[in-house]
C-alpha cells in the first residue's frame, strides 16, 4: 500500500468517526416537554408531608410498614404452591432470564 492510500483511509476512517459521533451531539429526543407549575408553596407541601407520616397514610424514607392488600382469592397458600409445582412439573412455566 502507498502513502497516499494509507493516508486517503486514515482520512476516510476520521470523517466517518466525527459523522457518528456528531450524531450523538443533539438532544434530539421524542419526549414531550412538559413545563408544570406547582400550585402550592414549599412550606404547604413539608405541611402535607409531615401530616401524612403522622397519620400514616404515606410511606416515606425508610418506613417498611406497607398496607395490607385485601385479596379475594378462595385458595390456601398449599393449594397455589401446589398448583405452581403441577405446572413446573408439566413445563408450563416460562422462563425469561436464566
Amino acid at each position: 500500500m502507498s502513502i497516499s492510500t494509507k493516508f486517503a483511509a486514515s482520512a476516510l476512517i476520521a470523517l466517518a468517526s466525527v459523522a457518528a459521533t456528531s450524531a450523538f451531539a443533539g438532544n434530539d429526543n421524542n419526549y414531550p416537554d412538559v413545563k408544570v407549575a406547582s400550585t402550592l408553596s414549599r412550606a404547604e407541601v413539608q405541611a402535607e408531608a409531615a401530616q401524612a407520616l403522622k397519620d400514616g397514610s404515606t410511606l416515606f424514607g425508610n418506613d417498611k410498614q406497607y398496607p395490607v392488600l385485601a385479596s379475594n382469592s378462595s385458595k390456601t397458600r398449599a393449594e397455589v404452591r401446589a398448583e405452581l409445582v403441577a405446572a413446573r412439573e408439566a413445563g408450563q412455566l416460562v422462563r425469561e432470564h436464566s
